[in-house]
Order: structure tokens, then sequence, then C-alpha cells
């Protein structure tokens, strides 16, 4: 499905979306885009952190309150359900420090974002993953620590992959 084929059923009014799939999906669909449009508008207004509109974050993920403006997720971006996104660590004193995360970027369902990491463009996290260190630009990092099992891929609007690139060199 293209990008305008999904922006034109994203807009699709009501009513066509309850004769195409009936009511209660239909109302699901409306109301889940403004709770979300609202969490969007409580975590960029109120909390002070930079996401871009464009961004697709599950009402479920959680993001650090402790230091809200340490946060930093780029455009077209999809954060799965209980993914946990830090930006301070007090154990090992690091109360102000940015979490970046690129464009184009999925991060999986459970993962874990550690305080100070960038996360590159067009990156894909597995689900459970823990990142620990940076991440460059193009790649897909899984596990426990997070570790890099391709590079050179391409995504596109919420980290779909559209170029598998190739399988990162075993160390």
């Amino acid at each position: 499905m293209g990008l305008e084929n999904q922006d034109q059923e994203e807009r699709e009014p009501f009513l066509k979306k309850v004769r195409r799939y009936g009511f209660l999906p239909a109302l699901r669909a409306v109301s889940r885009g403004f709770f979300m449009k609202t969490r969007w508008l409580w975590l960029t207004r109120f909390w002070g952190m930079d996401i871009h509109p464009d961004t697709l974050i599950s009402l479920k993920a959680l993001l650090d309150r402790t230091n809200p403006r340490g946060i930093h997720i780029g455009e077209g971006t999809a954060i799965s359900f209980e993914a946990v996104i830090l930006a301070h660590d007090t154990i090992r004193d690091m109360h102000e420090c940015d979490t970046v995360i690129g464009k184009f970027c999925q991060i999986g369902a459970r993962s874990f974002i550690m305080p100070g990491v960038t996360i590159g463009d067009h990156c894909v996290v597995g689900a459970a993953t823990v990142v620990t260190k940076d991440v460059p630009s193009g790649s897909v990092i899984v596990g426990n620590p997070g570790r890099i099992v391709r590079t050179g891929i391409m995504t596109e609007r919420w980290g779909r992959i559209t170029d598998e690139g190739e399988p990162a060199a075993k160390r």
C-alpha cells in the first residue's frame, strides 16, 4: 500500500468507515487517532519532549518524565507497546542526557532504549531489545544487549523496511 493510499484511508470520512468496517471498528479507529493526537500534544506541550507530529507512539509506550526535555523522536518513527525510552540514569549519574531516535525508525515492543543513546535514521530495533550503545543509521539491532545484525537497510514511514541491506559482519 503506497503512502498516498494510506493517507487517503486515514482521512476517510467516518460514515464511509462505518459502512466499510462496521460501527465499533470505525469508532475505535477515530477515537484512537484522537487519543494519540491528544497524547502527542500532552507530551510535547506539557512535558516539553521533542517529538515530531508524524510519529506513531503506542498509548502503552513509556517515555521518561524525569528528564522529558531529553527525549527527541524524529519524523515517521513508530514506537510499539511497552517500549521504554529513558533520558536519565541516577545510578550512572546521568541526570540530564539526550536520548535521540532518528527519522523513519521502528522501535519494537518491550524494547529498552537506555539514556544517552542515539539511534540513527532508518533503524529497526527488534522486540525486547536493550539498546545500550549508539546505533548507526540504516541498521537492524536485536538482543540483550542489542547487537547490529543488518546494515544498509532503508525504511519508509513508521519503519517499514524497503531495502533489506546486507548482514552485519560477525565480530
